[in-house]
């Protein structure tokens, strides 16, 4: 990908590829803002913009190669440390190594990196939708299964929820 049109949009996409906070790459490349939080929103949301996330990672990959680094090479010391975990009876550092080389390898997706609307928006914006207890209990609550018969107990109707 070539280098991004806007200098600004390119200068972010630099510093974040060199490991600097996307708030402060956004202050230093020269955008502002009102309040630090907005900072932060307004940082988040140009990253995420198609062309800067391509940029960003086309860079991010040039350093990799700069240093020698591949994901065989990753894969094979994150390998290394699920054997050291084993060994030392240490089973929570074994499983972030399995994390960390399922995320390396594309298998698990991190929620921030998931795009698209979750959720539908209100029809209203102040609405708020509350389910009655009895809502949540009949899509919530688990199913039990009725008794055998022979258990002491006549079997339970599923519909009203009494004994036959």
């Amino acid at each position: 990908m070539p280098v991004l049109d806007n200098p600004k949009y390119e200068r972010f996409a630099i510093l974040v590829a060199k490991g600097t906070k996307q708030p402060e790459a956004f202050r230093k490349s020269g955008f502002t803002a009102a309040t630090a939080d907005n900072l932060s929103k307004n940082a988040s949301r140009l990253a995420r913009r198609p062309e800067v996330k391509l940029r960003i990672r086309e860079l991010q990959g040039k350093q990799a190669e700069r240093i020698g680094v591949s994901v065989d090479m990753l894969v094979g010391e994150l390998d290394q440390m699920i054997r050291l975990a084993k060994k030392v009876k240490h089973p929570a550092a074994g499983v972030g190594a399995i994390m960390g080389k399922a995320k390396l390898l594309g298998l698990v997706v991190d929620k921030a990196e998931v795009e698209g609307v979750l959720r539908r928006p209100m029809r209203e914006p102040g609405e708020v939708k509350q389910m009655s207890l009895e809502e949540w209990q009949k899509k919530f609550a688990p199913k039990l299964l009725d008794p055998q018969p022979g258990d002491g107990e006549p079997a339970a109707d599923p519909e009203k929820g009494k004994a036959r």
